[in-house]
């Protein structure tokens, strides 16, 4: 009787937490936001109600802003939040707003140095809350509101999570010290261009210019990632590198003492990473 008692507790099935639902569901929510309009072949045209994101974009701001706050009151009930990480995830998020009204050459700035650290030391979960956070009060700064304000605020969170998801890699390799840091700034160095070539996917199906970069309904997948790579390497490509060579520099320089600090403050208050 316990050996079966036992077989069926351990063949219970457990389910996902409200974290991890709404975590997927934002997630699934970016995807479907920049691929709709290659999905739809009817969302290019200039008639179109979608067209250049006229009608979807007030709709996800509202969703990700909606699903966020669920996120957190997820996080706060199951205990993986608390006041402290709570308080500690609000000031980094007005740090980040605030560093990135810093402009440096190139149109680099200071912004990725705290979402990529700050990912990295709480975890992945907090990663992607402080990215999409951080944005939305840095173009509430900047007066950058307007329909690629969604699509910018799923790039950081994204690039919040994954710099959450790249600390469990390191330590079960046991990288540490000035290693760590090191691949923290290839993370970075990452990053400056996968931010742009991302961002721009927005308004890439919408731009019309040389047969070679334009984007046209039913061309293929091989063929549209040849026009963006065409695209993305004359338009954007030496910016997003001047943003990468930024973050790696900021990231040598800076990367080792603050984070240790984050760390510490993450292990001080005890909030799982994740």
């Amino acid at each position: 009787m316990a050996v079966s008692v036992r077989t069926r507790a351990t063949s219970r099935v457990s389910l996902p937490s409200m974290g991890d639902v709404s975590l997927i569901v934002l997630n699934l929510l970016g995807l479907v936001a920049y691929l709709h309009p290659f999905i739809s072949a009817g969302a290019t045209k200039n008639d179109s109600r979608w067209f250049q994101h006229s009608t979807d974009a007030p709709l996800v701001f509202a969703a990700i802003a909606a699903l966020c706050m669920v996120l957190v009151v997820a996080e706060l009930t199951e205990g993986s939040l608390n006041s402290k990480s709570l308080a500690g995830l609000g000031m980094l998020a007005a740090m980040a707003a605030v560093l990135r009204t810093i402009t440096l050459p190139a149109g680099a700035n200071l912004y990725f140095l705290l979402v990529i650290l700050g990912g990295y030391a709480f975890g992945w979960r907090l990663g992607f809350l402080l990215g999409a956070l951080s944005f939305f009060l840095s173009a509430v700064v900047t007066g950058g509101i307007g329909p690629w304000l969604p699509f910018q605020m799923f790039a950081s969170a994204w690039m919040g999570l994954s710099a959450g998801a790249l600390r469990p890699v390191a330590v079960s390799l046991r990288i540490r010290g000035r290693a760590e840091v090191w691949l923290v700034v290839g993370f970075g160095i990452a990053w400056g261009l996968l931010f742009g070539a991302i961002t721009n996917l927005w308004f890439w199906p919408f731009w019309v210019g040389g047969p070679d970069i334009t984007y046209q309904p039913g061309i293929g997948v091989l063929e549209a990632l040849r026009r963006y790579w065409n695209f993305y390497f004359l338009t954007s490509f030496g910016w997003d590198l001047a943003r990468s060579i930024c973050n790696a520099v900021l990231i040598a320089i800076l990367g080792g003492p603050l984070l240790r600090a984050m760390v510490r403050f993450q292990r001080r208050f005890n909030w799982k990473l994740g």
